[in-house]
């Protein structure tokens, strides 16, 4: 037996280092090898097309060090030093040690750790090495690393003093008695010491002297043993550990009598033949990785039989072995034992390997073709050459390159594919068992198959079971109960997945599912209640999108970038969402949220719903065709990116209500307005789109940040009202920036280039010495911004004068005739210095506006303190005021009003003049055949079905009878057949039957109609209340009815597609009408909704609008809004008054205000 340790390698010192000997330490050499888990997807071959360095090590191979001392460590590619560009260091424990981009460790606190270093391209390439922390105590001063030195002549090695704190920069001084053993090399600047061992045996003692702080020399000493080498070529431990193998032989036999193979022995050799003696009983972790080994042969005789019993994780990787026995003796192989061997064509196992093991352990093995096991095997079975267990319930391996191209049935009664089992297979058509249950983590990734057919009564599938198969074009998902997650992900030929919703046994449908895959349609079948982050996202064909009756939980980023989806659409059943104006909504919990708009929508205008709280994540990401979206009040989030790449997006109305937001960038908004009670407001740049203009009104505590470049200019301005407490740009400064007095923290960019930063004015609305004006400044000195660029922000102001012109209430008013022009002087102070724009707007009597000035620049004083214009306003006819806008350099506009006081000369009594009278508009929708007025609540007419065990049976048992099933009830007839996919009349009643023979409730889609089946299976008529809506079925056929419906002499409004009975106001056809909101049926007559009076024509039900005789009085309805108009009116070029609280028209003498009026019989006022 030969007892031998490895000469320690040359190293690198860098300060005050402390450097075990290789292998002093059995403790941390026992855990030296890494191991990995699952297949490692690296590639073998360098960009240049140079075969790629196979083993990465490290030197030296394990240290120990004192706290507060360093070292460096040198990694090696095949034993030649690695650029540290390509290599990655990592600590296994921080608290132990650090080490940085270099390799050099520190140590920081005592225990053991790892150090690891990795090829960057290469996760599988990388190497390992122990590092232990071991504190000297002051009473003690001075220890060596290693207790005791063995070496054979000429061996090297490197000893280092550990220090005691007190010590740590005091010199050490070092000797060797008999000098003669070695020579003693002291490493200068640093407490070690290099020994090289001479070519005289002996004993002796090294040893190492520091002298403390009270002059004491304190002195540790090691024995050191120089043995002579009869080793030859192999380092061998006296247990028989194999170490290390220092020959250059291309065939090697191992000496008898070597016990184990110890991690890393033969990686780099270039050893092609070698022959294992019976004695080894354990091939450690990696043992042969990375060696040019195409042979190995085990020593397994009748006379001698082998004794090897373990293989460890990884012990073959990136060998070019093509065949492998393994001996009888083998019982433990490591999950990963044969992965990563990419020339393996076939392997054998012996009798005697336990169960339970080998999942896995053929993962990338790109020619295996067979895969034996000794017939005497208790546990493992091949089947022509695929591994399954012995019962044949699971399939454990099958051979990446068996049948490639051709077709493989797998056993009946196989009930699990275990993980990874067909990675990368080349096959490409599996018939899988019926019995089949379970499928594992991994067992298709990458497999050829073009389809994939689930049995029916299967079960469950493992993490990513189908990633990245590049031929699989359709998937059955049988009985599957789950989707999981990657389960098909990076699938992109794949076109079809039928979910079968004939089964009803898929639930769920997990994270990343379907991502990247080819699919154009995805139909969620009612049973699925789930669907996890990201399950569909990133699918370049998928145009629609359905959801079934049963989800009630749908994650984030689950249509993300899905550029061609054009079309949602919802279940009428589902309680949780719904489809309005093609954007998917979720209610729960009394709020409703747009969970996504297709982006592929043709439509450039979006009314969000009422009551809708807040815009999802993503919702309108990349919908290019948007030019205008209006969000509702009571609005209080938006998502993030929810109108990320809505790049012709110019205008978004944002309530007050909204009090977060981080979906605001990469839009072709100018200008970002929010309100007043924002609490939490981001918008990152990082190379996206950013408006020029930001404006937050104000906060509640409210926060503002953003980071990085944007794409664009920076903005120009930024603006943050009261309220508002942290404001953060990290990445860019707007040139404007305005501040609240409730600033309490400001960060601004500190890496603009020094030309913006010049040009960047910052207001604050708080006086110098203030907490808000201290924050600023400090920002602005600790960024690098010029001091005398902060400035105090005043209130704006903005005045009208002119002759005639007074204050009225909040705004003003003139008096002015018809055709006279009114000059007037705009006056703009405060806000930001200069940069001042006008725009003039005139209001008509009935709303319409009409902008008769644009936005354009004001005069402005000598100090840019303040602004003027100048302006001539000529009213027309119908004008009735004047709006006056101002905006400074933030784009925050403020505004005034002129209204117009049209002077009425005094009534002079004079005989009436008869004129036209006006005529009444008419409806405009058919009038329906009865006149409907208000109704009841429907009733719904069909009978509650009394419980039963089964439908109703037929009286003669020979044409059939109901039967339970595992999904419910079926009918089965007399010859055992049952109707199926159709619908039938049994008792009287309509039933209609899924394609297994199961009766449907609920909700139908039968040959273009809806039709609904009460929970016992019959077909329903009249009215039916499913969720929160009514419905009404045809009496006669059952179909679900839509538009105008006249039913026990009232008329109802149901709502095209969706069938669900209107309330309220109703748009139809262009023609307004209004449906009783407790019973639905249509309102006529006079109708007094939220404070207005309105006439809904007798017979059509349609709003009036203009001149209307309702019982020979005449009243006026407004054109736009229908709401009857009181006071003076102007129209048609007279005026006329409409009495208030009745507006009814007056005629004849009428008392306005305290002066007496003449209006003639057509209500015109007699001037």
């Amino acid at each position: 037996m030969f007892h031998r340790t490895l000469p320690a390698l040359a190293i690198t010192l860098v300060g005050a280092l402390s450097i075990a000997v290789c292998g002093a330490s059995p403790a941390l050499g026992a855990d030296a090898a890494a191991s990995r888990v699952g297949p490692q997807h690296s590639g073998v071959v360098s960009p240049s097309g140079e075969a790629a360095p196979s083993f990465l090590s490290l030197r030296p191979g394990g240290t120990v060090l004192a706290p507060g001392q360093s070292m460096a460590f040198e990694a090696l590619y095949d034993m030649r030093p690695a650029d540290s560009s390509d290599v990655i260091w990592e600590s296994s424990d921080t608290s132990v040690f650090t080490v940085d981009g270099n390799g050099l460790v520190t140590a920081v606190g005592v225990g053991e750790a790892k150090i690891t270093v990795t090829d960057r391209a290469r996760s599988s390439v990388f190497g390992v090495s122990p590092v232990q922390v071991r504190a000297v105590p002051e009473d003690t001063g001075i220890e060596l690393s290693a207790p005791s030195l063995t070496l054979v002549p000429g061996g090297v090695v490197v000893v280092n003093a550990l220090l005691s704190p007190s010590l740590l920069t005091s010199a050490v001084t070092w000797s060797l008695t008999p000098s003669t053993l070695a020579t003693l090399t002291p490493n200068e600047g640093t407490p070690s010491a290099s020994l090289s061992a001479s070519a005289r045996c002996g004993r002796g003692t090294l040893s190492a002297t520091v002298t403390n702080e009270s002059g004491v020399a304190v002195t540790a000493s090691i024995e050191i043993e120089v043995e002579a080498d009869v080793s030859g070529d192999f380092v061998i431990e006296e247990d028989g550990t194999l170490t290390g193998y220092r020959g250059t032989d291309a065939t090697v036999v191992i000496p008898e009598g070597v016990t184990a193979i110890a991690s890393h022995v033969w990686s780099g050799t270039g050893v092609t033949s070698l022959r294992v003696p019976s004695s080894v009983r354990i091939i450690d972790d990696e043992a042969f990785s990375g060696s040019s080994l195409e042979s190995l042969t085990f020593d397994d005789g009748e006379q001698a039989p082998s004794q090897l019993t373990q293989i460890g994780s990884r012990a073959f990787v990136n060998t070019a072995i093509t065949d492998l026995s393994l001996p009888r003796s083998l019982v433990r192989v490591a999950p990963d034992a044969f992965v990563e061997m990419p020339r393996l064509t076939s392997l054998r196992l012996g009798p005697s390997v336990a169960a339970g093991q080998l999942v896995g352990a053929f993962a990338e093995t790109p020619e295996l073709t067979r895969i034996e096991v000794d017939g005497a095997n208790a546990h493992y079975e091949s089947l022509d050459g695929v591994l399954y267990t012995r019962d044949r319930t699971r399939l454990i391996a099958y051979p990446a390159a068996r049948s490639a191209g051709g077709s493989y049935t797998i056993a009946e009664g196989v009930e699990g594919i275990d993980d990874m089992a067909f990675l990368m297979a080349r096959v490409e058509s599996v018939s899988l068992p019926s019995t089949l249950r379970r499928i594992g983590i991994q067992s298709f990734e990458g497999a050829h198959l073009r389809e994939l057919t689930l049995p029916d009564a299967f079960e469950t599938m493992g993490a990513s079971a189908f990633w990245h198969m590049p031929a699989l074009t359709r998937v059955d998902l049988g009985g599957a109960r789950h989707v999981s997650t990657n389960a098909f992900r990076d699938d992109a030929a794949l076109r079809e997945v039928n979910m079968r919703p004939d089964l009803g046994t898929l639930a769920s449908v997990a994270d990343g599912a379907f991502v990247a895959t080819g699919v154009t349609s995805i139909s969620l079948p009612d049973s699925v209640a789930s669907v996890d982050d990201e399950a569909f996202a990133k699918m370049p064909a998928l145009t629609s999108f359905h959801v079934g009756a049963g989800l009630s939980d749908l994650g984030e980023y689950v249509l993300e970038e899905d550029e061609r989806l054009a079309t949602i659409s919802v279940s009428l059943s589902n309680p949780t969402f719904s489809v309005s104006d093609g954007a998917l909504y979720r209610r729960e919990e009394g709020a409703s949220t747009l969970v996504r708009f297709p982006p592929a929508s043709t439509a450039t205008e979006v009314v969000v719903a009422p009551g809708t709280t807040a815009i999802g994540a993503e919702a309108f990401e990349n919908s290019a065709s948007l030019r205008r979206v209006v969000l509702p009040d009571g609005l209080q989030t938006i998502g993030e990116g929810a109108f990320d790449g809505c790049a012709n997006l110019t205008e978004l109305g944002i309530p007050d209500s909204v009090r977060e937001a981080a979906g605001l960038t990469n839009t072709g908004l100018d200008t970002v307005e929010l309100g007043s009670q924002v609490r939490k407001l981001r918008m990152d740049a990082r190379g996206a789109r950013v408006a020029r203009h930001i404006l937050v009104r104000g906060g509640v505590d409210g926060v503002f940040s953003s980071q990085g470049v944007v794409a664009n200019a920076r903005p120009e301005s930024a603006f943050f009202g009261e309220g508002m407490t942290t404001v953060s740009f990290s990445g860019q400064t707007p040139r404007v920036l305005v501040l609240p007095a409730t600033l309490t923290s400001l960060r601004l960019a500190d890496a603009m280039a020094t030309d913006q930063k010049d040009d960047t004015i910052i207001y604050v609305a708080a006086p110098e010495g203030t907490a808000a004006w201290r924050a600023a400044a400090g920002a602005m000195a600790g960024a690098g911004y010029e001091a005398s660029h902060l400035l105090h922000y005043e209130a704006p102001t903005l005045t009208l004068a002119g002759s005639g012109i007074d204050e009225a209430g909040a705004g003003y008013s003139v008096s002015a005739g018809q055709g006279a022009g009114v000059p007037l002087t705009v006056a703009a102070s405060g806000g930001t210095l200069g940069g001042r724009e006008a725009r003039l707007v005139e209001v008509e009597a009935d709303g319409t506006e009409a902008v008769l000035r644009d936005w354009g620049a004001m005069s402005n004083s000598s100090d840019t303190r303040s602004s003027s214009l100048a302006y001539t306003w000529t009213p027309s006819g119908t004008a009735a005021s004047l709006r006056v806008e101002v905006r400074d350099a933030t784009r925050l506009v403020h505004s005034a009003t002129l209204t117009l006081a049209r002077g009425l000369p005094a009534p002079t009594p004079a005989a009436p003049t008869p004129g036209a009278l006006p005529a009444p508009n008419g409806g405009g929708a058919p009038t329906p055949a009865v006149t409907p007025h208000a109704g009841e609540q429907p009733v719904p007419a069909y009978p509650v079905p009394a419980p039963r065990p089964a439908p109703t049976t037929f009286p003669d048992p020979a044409i059939g009878s109901w039967s339970w099933g595992p999904l419910g009830w079926r009918f089965v007839y007399a010859d055992g057949g049952f109707p199926a996919n159709t619908s039938v009349v049994l008792d009287a009643q309509i039933y209609r039957f899924d394609p297994s023979g199961y009766i449907r409730t609920g909700w139908a889609y039968d040959s273009g109609s809806w039709y609904y089946h009460a929970p016992t299976g019959e077909q329903v008529s009249g009215w039916v209340r499913d969720a929160f809506s009514w419905y009404y079925l045809d009496p006669a056929s059952g179909a679900m009815v839509t538009g105008w419906l006249v039913e026990g002499g009232f008329w109802y409004y149901l709502t095209p597609g969706s069938g669900a009975m209107a309330t309220g106001w109703q748009r139809v056809d262009g023609t307004w009408y209004y449906l009783d909101p407790v019973s639905g049926a249509m309102v006529t007559g006079w109708l007094l909704e939220g404070g207005f009076w309105y006439y809904l024509t007798p017979g059509s039900g349609a709003m009036a609008t203009g001149w209307q005789r309702v019982d020979g009085t005449w009243y006026y309805l407004d054109p736009v809004s229908g709401a009857m108009v009181t006071g003076w009116l102007l129209e048609g070029g007279f005026w006329y008054y409409l009495t208030p609280g009745s507006g009814a028209m007056a005629t004849g003498w009428q008392r306005v205000d305290g002066t007496w009026y003449r209006f003639a019989d057509t209500g015109r006022w007699l001037g």
